[in-house]
C-alpha cells in the first residue's frame, strides 16, 4: 500500500458527517421558513420560534425537493445551489429585520423553548451521535468495518454522484450499452444530497449520512405538528411529544423471532432480528438509517394531509396557498418514494369517498382532486422521464394484487400432509398460506402498535369512549393503509417495497395514537390533571394495558438489538467465517474495503470525471461490490454479471449477457490484448483489479502488463484504451 501516512478514515467520516449537518440548513429550514412567512401559513408570523422551526422542517422538504428538481431540470445543479444560498441569506436578513422591528416596538421574542426544551435538545444530540456511529466505517489498522446499511447507502451514494457528474436527469451509472441511459428511479432525495455536496464541497457519503439525521428531524417535526393541530393535545403537548419520540425506538416483537431461530433452528450468532422475512415491515430505527428518502416521503405526504385538514376545519376551504403547498408536498413525496406516495394516494382516494358517503360533504374530495391535479403538473417532466424511454420494466408489472408475505410460507407448506396439494396447486397454496399467516406476522411486526389499533377500533377496549373527529380520521387512515399494504404489492423487484414502505403511513398514525394511549394511562393513574385528559381513550382494560406495556419493553429490546446488529454483524460474521473455513479470501471483506477506499481515492484524482471504469462484477467476497459502488464515482459498463447487469435503472438490457460474459472472462484470466479489445467493444477506459480477483495472480495478465494509473500493492487501476 501507500507509504505515506494515512489519516484515520473513521475520524474523516465523522468529521465530514458533522460538517454536513449544518450544511443542510438552507435546504431543510430556510426555504420552508421563507415560504411559511410569505404566506403567513396558519399564522406563522405569530408563532414562537420553536413552532416556526417545526413548520419549516417538513415544509422545506416539500418546497425544496420539487423546486430543486425544476431548477436543476431546466437550468442546472449550480442554479439550485444559488437558490439555496440565496434562501439562506434571505432567511438571515428576515430574522435580522424582525429582531430590529421587535426591538423598536419593545416586543420580546417568543422562543418557546420551555418547558422540556432541554430534554428535546439532548435527544436530538443523542440521535446525531447514534446515527453517525451507526453509519460510518470503523477502521482497525488495515481493516474497515462496514455497517449493514452500506448495502443500501453504497448504491444511493453512487446515484448521487451520478447527479453531480451528469446533472438532471441523471444517467444510470450502473449500465452502459452503446450510450448512457437516463436513470429511471425516484431520485429527488439524491438530488438534494447532490446539491448540498456541490454547495459546500463535502464528500457525498458524509452528506448522505447527514441526510439520515435530517430525515429524523423532519419526522419529529411533523409528529409535533400533528399532536398540536390535529390531535390538539393542549396542555399535555410537550410531554406527549417526548413520549412519541420515545416510541420511535419501539419496534415489533422481532427479538422473539431471533430467539426462536437461535434456540430451535440453531441459527448462530449474530443474527439480524429483522431479517426473518424479506417482506416484513421495518422499524422506525431501520427506516431512518436505511432509507431516509422514504421517511422524507411520508413526512411530505402527512404534511399535505395536515394542510388539507386545517383548510377543511377553517372557513377558507379553497385557500390557494394551501392547495399549492399541499401539491408541492405530494409532488416531492412522489419523487422521493413512489411506493409511499402511491399508498398515500389510495388512502386519500378512500378518505375522499368516505367523506362524501358519511359526512355528505364534497369539500375534501374537491380539494384533494385539485392537489392531485397540480402535483401531476409539477411532476409532468419527471413522469415523462419515466415513461418515454427505451428502457424496459423490470418485473411483470409495477403493482398487482397479492397477500403480503409476513412469515415464510414454508412454515405451513412444508407440512407433510400438505405436500401433494402444494405440488398440484403451488400458487394457490402460497397465497392461502400468506393469508393464514398474515395476522401472526402483523402481530410480530407491530407489537405494541397493534394493541393501539385494537383499542381505537374496538369500542369495548376503550369502554365506549367516543372518538374525536381527528381520531376517527387517523384510524380510518391506519385501517385503510393496513388493508392496502396487505393485499397489494409491487412487482418491480422480488422484494415487496410497496408493502414495506407504504406501511410507513400506518406506522406514523399508530405512533401518534400510541402516544395518546400512554397519555391515557397517566390519566387513569391520576398523574395528569383532568383537563389534560380530554379525548383520550381512558379505561383501557388492565390486562390489555399490561400486555401493551410488555410489548413496549420487548419492542425497545428489539430496537437495541437491531442497533447492535447494524453495527457489528458484518465484522462478526466475517471473523467467524474466516475461522471456520480457514479461507484467507472469504474472510477479508474489511481489508478489501480498506484497500478499495484508498485505491479509489487515488483513482478519483487521476482520471477524467466522464471516464468509464470497470471493476470485477462478480467479486469473490460478499459486500465487496458495495465498496466499489462507494468508491468508483464514475460510469461503469455493468454493475453485476447477474441478469439485467444494472439495466434495472435504465438502458437496453439486451447488451447485458454479452458484456457480462466478456468482462467476467477478463477477471478470470486474460492478457493485455484481450483486455484492450473488450474495453474497445464495451466502451471501458480503465479497469480496476484487487488482490482478491483471480486474474491478480497471473503475472502475464492485463493487471501487470497494461499501463497503470494506480499501482498499490493490493489495488491497481489500468488504462485499457
Amino acid at each position: 500500500m501507500m507509504t505515506a501516512e494515512i489519516p484515520n478514515i473513521t475520524l474523516q467520516e465523522i468529521r465530514g458527517s458533522l460538517l454536513a449537518i449544518p450544511a443542510f440548513v438552507p435546504a431543510m429550514v430556510c426555504t420552508g421558513y421563507l415560504t411559511a412567512w410569505a404566506t403567513n401559513l396558519h399564522n406563522f408570523r405569530q408563532r414562537s420560534l420553536v413552532e416556526r422551526l417545526f413548520w419549516s422542517l417538513p415544509l422545506s422538504l416539500g418546497v425544496s425537493t420539487i423546486g430543486a428538481y425544476w431548477i436543476g431540470r431546466f437550468l442546472s445543479l449550480n442554479a439550485v445551489v444559488a437558490v439555496f444560498a440565496a434562501s439562506a441569506l434571505a432567511c438571515l436578513a428576515l430574522l435580522a429585520w424582525e429582531w430590529r422591528e421587535r426591538r423598536r416596538l419593545n416586543q420580546p421574542w417568543v422562543i418557546g423553548f420551555r418547558p422540556l426544551g432541554s430534554t428535546a435538545l439532548a435527544l436530538a444530540v443523542l440521535w446525531v451521535a447514534v446515527a453517525i456511529l451507526s453509519l460510518v466505517d470503523w477502521q482497525n489498522g488495515k481493516e474497515l468495518y462496514l455497517s449493514l446499511t452500506v448495502f443500501d447507502h453504497s448504491q444511493r451514494v453512487n446515484w448521487t454522484e451520478s447527479i453531480l457528474r451528469t446533472g438532471i436527469p441523471p444517467a444510470n451509472p450502473y449500465y452502459l450499452y452503446k450510450h448512457t441511459a437516463t436513470m429511471r428511479y425516484y431520485y429527488f432525495w439524491n438530488l438534494i444530497c447532490a446539491t448540498i455536496a456541490r454547495m459546500w464541497h463535502l464528500p457525498v457519503r458524509a452528506v448522505f449520512i447527514a441526510s439520515c439525521i435530517w430525515s429524523g428531524f423532519s419526522l419529529v417535526a411533523i409528529i409535533g405538528l400533528y399532536l398540536k393541530h390535529i390531535l390538539q393535545s393542549g396542555l399535555r403537548l410537550r410531554k406527549q411529544f417526548l413520549t412519541a419520540i420515545g416510541l420511535l425506538m419501539v419496534s415489533g416483537l422481532d427479538i422473539f423471532v431471533h430467539l426462536w431461530n437461535f434456540i430451535y433452528l440453531h441459527v448462530p450468532l449474530p443474527g439480524y432480528s429483522q431479517a426473518w422475512n424479506v417482506g416484513q415491515v421495518s422499524s422506525w430505527y431501520v427506516s431512518l438509517l436505511f432509507v431516509p428518502h422514504h421517511i422524507a416521503a411520508v413526512t411530505c405526504c402527512m404534511l399535505a394531509f395536515l394542510l388539507a385538514w386545517q383548510a377543511e376545519q377553517s372557513e377558507q376551504h379553497w385557500h390557494k396557498a394551501t392547495i399549492i403547498l399541499a401539491a408541492a408536498c405530494a409532488a416531492s413525496a412522489f419523487g422521493t418514494s413512489v411506493y409511499v406516495t402511491f399508498a398515500f394516494f389510495l388512502v386519500m382516494l378512500a378518505w375522499a369517498i368516505w367523506q362524501i358517503a358519511r359526512n355528505r360533504t364534497t369539500h375534501t374530495a374537491v380539494m384533494m382532486a385539485m392537489v392531485g391535479i397540480f402535483s401531476a403538473f409539477l411532476l409532468a417532466p419527471y413522469l415523462q422521464e419515466l415513461t418515454h424511454d427505451s428502457s424496459k420494466l423490470h418485473g411483470p408489472s409495477m403493482f398487482g394484487f397479492a397477500v403480503r408475505e409476513t412469515v415464510p410460507t414454508e412454515v405451513l407448506l412444508d407440512l407433510s400432509f400438505l405436500h401433494s396439494f402444494v405440488l398440484n396447486h403451488p400458487t394457490f397454496s402460497r397465497g392461502f398460506a400468506n393469508l393464514l399467516l398474515l395476522l401472526p406476522g402483523i402481530t410480530v411486526e407491530l407489537g405494541f402498535f397493534l394493541a393501539v389499533l385494537g383499542i381505537y377500533l374496538i369500542p369495548r377496549l376503550r369502554r365506549g369512549v367516543v372518538l374525536t373527529k381527528a381520531q376517527e380520521a387517523l384510524i380510518f387512515i391506519a385501517a385503510t393503509s393496513l388493508v392496502l399494504t396487505s393485499i397489494l404489492r409491487s412487482w418491480v423487484l422480488s422484494v415487496n417495497d410497496f408493502g414495506i414502505r407504504g406501511a410507513l403511513i400506518l406506522q406514523f398514525v399508530l405512533l401518534l395514537l400510541g402516544s395518546e394511549v400512554i397519555a391515557s394511562w397517566k390519566c387513569s393513574d391520576g398523574k395528569t390533571a383532568h383537563g389534560d385528559c380530554r379525548g383520550l381513550p381512558t379505561g383501557t382494560p388492565y390486562w390489555l394495558r399490561s400486555v401493551a406495556a410488555l410489548a413496549i419493553i420487548f419492542g425497545s429490546i428489539s430496537t437495541m438489538y437491531q442497533a447492535l446488529m447494524f453495527r457489528f454483524t458484518i465484522p462478526l460474521v466475517e471473523r467467524a467465517h474466516k475461522a471456520s473455513v480457514h479461507d484467507e479470501v472469504a474472510g477479508n471483506l474489511s481489508h478489501d474495503v480498506y484497500i478499495s477506499h484508498l485505491g479509489y481515492s487515488q483513482l478519483d484524482g487521476a482520471i477524467a470525471r466522464n471516464a468509464v471504469v470497470q471493476f470485477n462484477p462478480a467479486p469473490a467476497i460478499g459486500f465487496a461490490i458495495n465498496a466499489d459502488f462507494l468508491g468508483v464515482n464514475r460510469q461503469v459498463a455493468i454493475a453485476s454479471d447477474k441478469p439485467w447487469c444494472g439495466a434495472e435503472l435504465g438502458g437496453d438490457p439486451s447488451g447485458c449477457q454479452p458484456m457480462a460474459a466478456a468482462i467476467d472472462a477478463l477477471y478470470r484470466d486474460a492478457g493485455a490484448e484481450q483486455a484492450r479489445e473488450t474495453c474497445r467493444q464495451v466502451g471501458i477506459q480503465y479497469l480496476v483489479a484487487r488482490v482478491y480477483d483471480p486474474v491478480w495472480t497471473d503475472k502475464n495478465s492485463w493487471v501487470w502488463t497494461l499501463q497503470p494509473v494506480v499501482q498499490d500493492e493490493e489495488f491497481r487501476a489500468l488504462d485499457c484504451r
